[in-house]
């Protein structure tokens, strides 16, 4: 009987045998799994990395969302398949990939409804890659901005891409005007602000950056705008990306041209952030950097002018965070940072915005909601009404700050 049980029952002797479809498939994801692991680990390095030495590998900042979500899928994969030599690395490197994930994603572990309501003292942050106000349809859209802005009602706006800078001024009032530039002609950035400017200053060596020092009760802050060196790209190489018309080219000139113009410009971005920073690092208060920085939190650029600032989205935001309109909506370029003396309260993207109805006890009120994620308001009848900021390419970004002191 004994010699019966270790025969048929006994299965520690026992081995499972493998399927062809299973070796096959096991044998092509290991491939994959190689492949990408590697660009993971990339995405870990490159924000170390000067692009004036990495070259082509600084542009793979843009692919790292894809990246992380390719990592999960992949380690779940080898959970499931339960291949010790695969799923253990994975996991390791999936653990050190939740690090960074919050440059991208937080968790909306407590859903809100209804109106969030804010300390009256909290200081607001407007910034806004305008286009010079022409929105897709080439029109003027600079009356259509300033009823946001004033809706909105910001204390401190940060512009980038200025144009019809006269009309701006008017539309804009009772915020108070910067200059902007030592030439109209320019787009450089521009910032408004209710509270007294003590000084400002516009670097001449980079034509699209500005700085201003604002009092702020008794004490004085210094806002940075910045407009970084362009990524390039166009709307057609956009339309190419998304269109995956580089999956069934036989020429991949177009991708290699995409890729080149990149790397070069990555190059000048990262000696525009090496002179913020320093700039930032040596200012005598409290800061407030804003701006389009033209690259994602996965690069060299992010890395260096972010160093010792607070990053509002990954203080205080929920959910995804995209900034830009184009390439899947998957990209974050545009930022407001602050150092210590600054509490991040809220951060927003203003993707949509009107008017909802909120259930406040036995009473439902109109208000008016503003950020990613809420639902599109309706008309008399019912209809959803699109609401969507499509003035630029770019959508605003919307932050509270709570001022601390020195």
């Amino acid at each position: 009987m004994a010699e019966y049980y270790r025969n048929d029952y006994g299965s520690t002797r026992r081995r499972r045998k493998r399927s062809v479809a299973g070796v096959v498939a096991d044998g092509l994801m290991a491939a994959v799994t190689l492949v990408l692991a590697a660009v993971f680990v990339l995405t870990l390095l490159v924000p170390l990395i000067d692009p004036h030495e990495s070259g082509e590998l600084s542009t793979v900042g843009l692919v790292a969302p894809f990246v992380y979500a390719a990592q999960l899928l992949l380690t779940l994969y080898w959970i499931i398949r339960w291949r010790w030599a695969a799923m253990v690395p994975m996991i390791v490197l999936t653990v050190v990939g939740l690090f960074h994930l919050s440059l991208f994603y937080k968790p909306e572990i407590r859903r809100s409804y209804g109106e969030q309501t804010y300390e009256r003292t909290a200081v607001k942050v407007l910034t806004y890659n305008v286009r010079s106000f022409i929105d897709d349809h080439g029109a003027r859209c600079l009356d259509s901005v300033a009823s946001l802005v004033k809706a909105l009602n910001p204390d401190i706006v940060c512009f980038q891409e200025m144009g019809f800078v006269d009309l701006a001024d008017s539309l804009l009032r009772p915020l108070n005007p910067l200059p902007r530039s030592l030439s109209r002609a320019a787009l450089s950035p521009a910032i408004y602000s209710r509270y007294p400017v003590v000084r400002a200053r516009r670097i001449d060596t980079m034509m699209n950056f500005v700085w201003a020092d604002l009092r702020i009760g008794d004490d004085t802050v210094r806002v940075f705008n910045n407009h970084l060196h362009t990524t390039a790209i166009r709307r057609d190489d956009n339309t190419y990306i998304e269109n995956r018309e580089f999956l069934g080219d036989e020429d991949m000139g177009k991708l290699r041209s995409m890729v080149s113009r990149l790397s070069e410009n990555n190059k000048l971005r990262a000696a525009q952030a090496d002179s913020v920073a320093r700039m930032i690092a040596e200012s005598p208060y409290p800061v407030i950097v804003c701006g389009d920085f033209n690259d994602t939190p996965v690069s060299y650029t992010y890395r260096t002018v972010s160093r010792g600032l607070k990053d509002a989205f990954r203080e205080t935001g929920r959910g995804y965070s995209h900034t830009y309109r184009g390439f899947f909506d998957m990209l974050r370029i545009d930022y407001v940072l602050c150092s210590d003396e600054f509490e991040p309260l809220s951060y927003e993207v203003i993707d949509s915005w009107g008017l909802a109805d909120v259930k406040r006890g036995k009473d439902t009120v109109t208000v008016r909601r503003f950020g990613n994620g809420m639902e599109p308001p309706t008309d008399a009848a019912g209809a959803k009404v699109d609401n969507s900021v499509r003035y630029s390419d770019h959508y605003p970004v919307f932050v509270r700050l709570r001022y601390n002191g020195r």
